[in-house]
Order: structure tokens, then C-alpha cells, then sequence
């Protein structure tokens, strides 16, 4: 008869594979993930400054968990949330200015977004938010703050090995160049942008960051607000402003690739947020959405920011609607987002 000891060790042997299996953890692709931008990725940032484009009130937040407006301008979560939760970094990505972020949300990555801002600072003036270069500014203060918990080596280890996620540019063409239109070609200001672009990315590089993913316009001549400023009674996509992001795209996408080249270990990725958002206009039955040239609040034509409030009829259910007011998209829009990226970006790092 086997020795009970040794039974006990074979039990293990056979046993022990499994367990370790099982309790083993897939390893987070990135140590942290910091958002800059615009409202696309404003996580509740502008709730904190003193500016009128802000959604911390309902009806925006409504299907969020606690069904409470947090100042995402959605009706739920938003791409850097849900690209947080899928990367097994954290559930929320949360604002770098609420006063409440614990030591670990400073550690695993923050978000400087600012609705209503641009590359451009002139964009951000118009509605008194944070520009790029003030995201910018707040990344370094950030790292600073980050010292102090872990220290600089180990502080320079997270940047180093984090995501630097960009989205923005629609506001400054769908908002200060058309105050400059007949003063100057298209092509100029988008030349300008790019520019300004270069310089943000470059500075963010000097302070340590070397994984850059940027997004490119998406076809922002859909947007519900811009159709009804074209005064189409058909509520068509305005063609022109569509071509002028494609143009911009076109440009943008080879300047990350120069730029990559001459900043020595980086990795640049562009997103094609066009590509993107049109799948979903395309394929709308495809994805089960029934309504695309109208927002869910209001009437869907006009009502963003404080003119969707709590005494504005919402639809029943937002999840068929592209758009969740006027300008910005559903949270199931964003979940589809979310798998794009995963499965067209993520992979290149």
C-alpha cells in the first residue's frame, strides 16, 4: 500500500498545474494610459474650471452605473473607460483635476481631456477650456505628483511604459475656422494644425513618453449639429467637411510616420476614427441602430451641453440612436469604438 505522504504529493503534482493556471493573471499591455482632447474623452475635467461647456447634469449620465452625470458628454461611458476596463487597468478613467484621485488612480493613468478644446488654444478660448498645450502642462505637473508617491525612477518606468492616447482637432475646424473662413485656405490651417500637433507630441516625448496613439477626424460633417447648420432639409452628411477631413487625415497619417522616424524609440500609431465611424453610419441596421441623423435628446437637431438638460425629452431607448445629443456619440457607439481599437490599434504596440 502507497505511503499517505506520497499520495499527498502525487494529489499536488496533478492538482497544482490548475490551480496555477486558473489564478494566473494576464499582465496589462501598458502600466498606465493618459487621455488628452476634447469632449470625445473629457471624463469629467471641465467640471473643475470655470467654463458653460460642461454635462454634469442629466439627462447626460443617465445609463452610467449610479445613473448620475459625471461629465462625460454621454449618456454612459466613454472610450477611455472602456479601453481602462478591457485592458485590465481599471474601471473608469478618471479626471487629472477631481480633487479625489487616489494614489493608485495617479499610478495607473489619469485623463486631461477638456471638452470644447482643440489643438488650437485660439478653439478653447471660445469656450474657455483646456487646450492641448494646457493638457500638456498638466501632464507635467502630473509627473511631478507621480514622483512624489512612487519616486522619479520608477515614475519614469510608468511613462515609459504607458499609452499616450490623443484625440482631438474636430473643434477646431468645426469651431474656429469657421470664423476664419475667406481669411484662410483650408489646406493653410490644416498645415497649421499638423504644426501644432508635431509640438505637443514632441513635448510629450521629452517628458518621457514614447507610445503615442492619435486620432485622425472622424466624418464630422455627420454630426446632427453640423447637418442642421447646413440647413439640408434632407439632413445629408455635409460632403464638404467630410472631404476636408479626409484631406487632413491623409496628411496627418504620413506626418506620424516622419515624426515617429525622427524621435528615436517611439511608437506612434494612428487611429482612423473616419474609417470607424462611418462603418457604424454605413452598417446602421448592421449594428441595430435606427436612428443616425438625429441625437437622442431634444429634438436631436440642436441640443448639446446645457441646452440637453433635465427638462429635455430623451429617447426611450438610446442604444438604437448613433448620437446621444446633437454632437456626441452613445456609449454603444463607444463600445464598438472600443473593439476597433483593440483589434486595429492595440496590436501594433
Amino acid at each position: 500500500m502507497a505511503h499517505p505522504v506520497l499520495l499527498l504529493l502525487l494529489v499536488l503534482l496533478l492538482v497544482s498545474p490548475a490551480i496555477s493556471s486558473s489564478a494566473k493573471r494576464v499582465q496589462p499591455k501598458f502600466l498606465a494610459i493618459f487621455y488628452f482632447g476634447d469632449s470625445i474623452f473629457d471624463t469629467g475635467n471641465n467640471n473643475h474650471i470655470s467654463t458653460l461647456g460642461v454635462a454634469n447634469h442629466l439627462p447626460y449620465g443617465r445609463d452610467f452605473p449610479g445613473n448620475r452625470p459625471t461629465g462625460r458628454f454621454s449618456n454612459g461611458r466613454l472610450v477611455p473607460d472602456l479601453l481602462n476596463e478591457k485592458l485590465q487597468l481599471k474601471e473608469f478613467s478618471p479626471p487629472y483635476l477631481d480633487t479625489n484621485l487616489s494614489d493608485e488612480d495617479i499610478k495607473t493613468g489619469v485623463n486631461f481631456a477638456s471638452a470644447g478644446s482643440g489643438f488650437d488654444d485660439r478653439t478653447s478660448r471660445l469656450s474657455h477650456t483646456l487646450p492641448l498645450s494646457a493638457q500638456v502642462d498638466l501632464f507635467e505637473e502630473y509627473l511631478q505628483r507621480l514622483g512624489d508617491i512612487v519616486g522619479d525612477r520608477e515614475a519614469s518606468r510608468i511613462v515609459t511604459n504607458s499609452l499616450i492616447f490623443i484625440n482631438s482637432g474636430t473643434n477646431d475646424f468645426t469651431r474656429y475656422y469657421r470664423l476664419l473662413r475667406g481669411r484662410m485656405d483650408i489646406g493653410e490651417y490644416q498645415d497649421d494644425i499638423l504644426r501644432m500637433v508635431q509640438e505637443y507630441v514632441k513635448e510629450l516625448y521629452n517628458l518621457g513618453g514614447r507610445k503615442f496613439c492619435l486620432a485622425g477626424l472622424a466624418p464630422f460633417g455627420c454630426i446632427p449639429f453640423q447637418i442642421t447648420l447646413s440647413g439640408d432639409p434632407e439632413r445629408a452628411c455635409v460632403e464638404e467637411q467630410n472631404r476636408d477631413a479626409q484631406n487632413y487625415n491623409s496628411k496627418f497619417e504620413k506626418m506620424l510616420q516622419t515624426l515617429q522616424a525622427s524621435l528615436n524609440g517611439s511608437k506612434i500609431v494612428y487611429l482612423n476614427s473616419y474609417q470607424a465611424l462611418t462603418e457604424i453610419l454605413v452598417n446602421t441596421n448592421k449594428y441595430g441602430f435606427t436612428e443616425r441623423k438625429r441625437g437622442c435628446c431634444g429634438t436631436g437637431l440642436t441640443e448639446v451641453g446645457l441646452l440637453c438638460n433635465v427638462f429635455t425629452h430623451t429617447c426611450r431607448n438610446s442604444s438604437s440612436y448613433v448620437f446621444y445629443d446633437a454632437v456626441h456619440p452613445t456609449e454603444r457607439v463607444y463600445r464598438i469604438a472600443t473593439d476597433y481599437i483593440l483589434k486595429n490599434v492595440i496590436p501594433k504596440f
